[in-house]
């Protein structure tokens, strides 16, 4: 997994990175590691719906798509309502 720096957008600090799959191809996710100055851990994983043939491709959706949940509020249906943070379930 290739990790790019911490970025912050609105309250949300996160990063992109990328997982290398077994079939050659890349699917990008977020990081979620923090809102309003309070710290997930673990920190929440958001992984990116599409698979591509480049690791820039992958991190481009996934950057993508963590302005996307942002902007849209959508974001808080990946951050448990406890405190306790938990990955997002991955599709098989």
């Amino acid at each position: 997994m290739g990790n790019d720096q911490k970025m912050q957008h609105g309250d949300y600090k996160y990063q992109i990175a990328s997982y290398k799959m077994v079939n050659g191809m890349y699917q990008g996710v977020v990081l979620l590691t923090a809102h309003a100055g309070i710290e997930y851990s673990p920190i929440i994983e958001i992984p990116t719906p599409s698979v591509f043939k480049t690791q820039h491709a992958a991190r481009i959706e996934a950057s993508a798509l963590i302005w996307q949940l942002i902007e849209t509020g959508a974001v808080v249906e990946f951050v448990p309502q406890d405190g306790k943070s938990t990955s997002c379930p991955k599709e098989p």
